[in-house]
């Protein structure tokens, strides 16, 4: 099966958005009072958006990890072998 390597990455991707999802809806964005001072507000804001930026570049890293561990691998089985 030449294709399960590359379905694996996509399920991976899959799963790494539905993680992702999750933590972002439960952590980052937690249902409750807004502060009233503009300063927490700001903080709290500014946070969130580092947080979401930090999963993205979480699934970026993990999904280009995953292609080039594919690539090299494809690449090391047909490299050529010397034959003596």
């Amino acid at each position: 099966m030449r294709t399960a390597p590359i379905i694996g990455i996509e399920v991976a991707a899959f799963a790494l958005i539905l993680v992702e999802s999750y933590a972002f809806f439960t952590y980052i964005v937690p249902v409750g009072p807004l502060p009233h001072d503009p300063l927490r507000y700001t903080a709290d804001a500014a946070l969130k958006v580092v947080l979401t930026f930090g999963l993205g570049l979480l699934w970026l890293v993990v999904i280009l990890a995953l292609t080039r561990v594919y690539v090299r691998s494809r690449l090391r089985s047909q490299t050529p072998s010397v034959s003596s």
